[in-house]
This record gives structure tokens, C-alpha cells and sequence, in this order.
């Protein structure tokens, strides 16, 4: 039986429910019940990407691309949770496909999860650096080359930081497509 929702929780933002989200995930990790905290980020940052370009969400089924912009443009969306001042190195998801036409690498503070910074880098550039990695049977990009910099990419963190302080009080089923 499932325990009735807090009043308390109906009264916080998107932003003050994911803060404390992730004040809950560090707990549970300090109790060794979890490893990850990556669980809501990647949809979180897909719904950021898609307010950030004015775009729809790809149907759940799209396997090469994530959002398709107010422009046409298909963009991938990677996101990794990392806690701040971390030395552990972090490996966003693997590409296994290429038919996209950007890539919007986002990273968000493991305590707030805040966007700490966000990138998007032309699907070529991202294929170049890209390492093959049998194990997962895909490319990996790692956290360290989107901080250093790729060819082409471009800062989006304000844009993203925008569209997802944004997301307080918005209908995000609207840009699902």
C-alpha cells in the first residue's frame, strides 16, 4: 500500500523537489542502498533541451536522437549527475547511432541538480572523439573532453539554465512528441 503524497511536496517547484531529490540520493548512497544518481537526469535534461530549443521530444521508441528542435534540427541529448569537486572519471552514455545533427552534453550538480554546464558539439566532432568501447558496443565521450572543449562546440549553459528555470510551473506534455 502506498503511502498518500505530502501536501508539503504539492507545494514545492520542479527545482525544490529535485534539490531535495538529490539531498535523498546522497543518503541513500551514504547507506549503500543505491550506487547512481543518474535516475531522473536524462529526462530531466531531455525536457530542458526541448524548452531550451523550442523543440518536441522524440517518441520513446527514436533511438538516434532525443529532440528535434524549433528548427529541425535533431539534437541527442547526454547528461551525467556528478558531485561537485569529484575526482572520478565520468563517461556519459554511448552513442550507437549517428543520425542526429548535434549533440547537447549537459552536466548537473549532484546536490542540486543544478545545470553546471551545457555543451553542444556538431555530431561529426562528437564522432571524432568518440572512443569505441566493445563493452558497451557503442562510442563514449567522456565528462573531461566536454569540459575541455571539442571542435565546434558551442556553451549553452545559459540557455538550458534559462529553459529550466522555466520549467517551474510550465505543462511539459505540450512539447512531447
Amino acid at each position: 500500500m502506498g503511502a498518500p503524497t505530502d501536501p508539503h511536496l504539492r507545494s514545492l517547484s520542479v527545482r525544490q523537489l529535485l534539490g531535495l531529490y538529490g539531498q535523498i540520493l546522497t543518503e541513500l548512497i551514504r547507506r549503500g542502498v543505491v550506487r547512481s544518481r543518474n535516475a531522473p537526469a536524462g529526462d530531466l535534461a531531455e525536457s530542458v533541451v526541448a524548452k531550451a530549443y523550442r523543440g518536441q521530444l522524440a517518441p520513446q521508441s527514436e533511438k538516434s536522437w532525443d529532440v528535434r528542435a524549433a528548427d529541425g534540427t535533431l539534437l541527442q541529448v547526454k547528461c551525467r549527475v556528478i558531485e561537485p569537486g569529484g575526482r572520478r572519471t565520468h563517461v556519459f552514455s554511448p552513442f550507437r547511432s549517428w543520425d542526429f545533427h548535434a549533440c547537447v552534453f549537459v552536466i548537473l550538480n549532484s546536490a542540486t541538480y543544478e545545470v553546471e554546464l551545457a555543451v553542444q558539439v556538431p555530431a561529426d566532432e562528437v564522432r571524432r572523439a568518440a572512443r569505441p568501447s566493445s563493452w558497451v558496443a557503442g562510442h563514449r565521450v567522456t565528462v573531461g573532453q566536454i569540459r575541455s572543449g571539442l571542435d565546434g562546440a558551442a556553451d549553452v549553459t545559459d540557455r538550458l539554465r534559462e529553459a529550466y528555470e522555466a520549467l517551474d510551473g510550465s505543462d511539459l506534455t505540450a512539447a512531447v512528441g
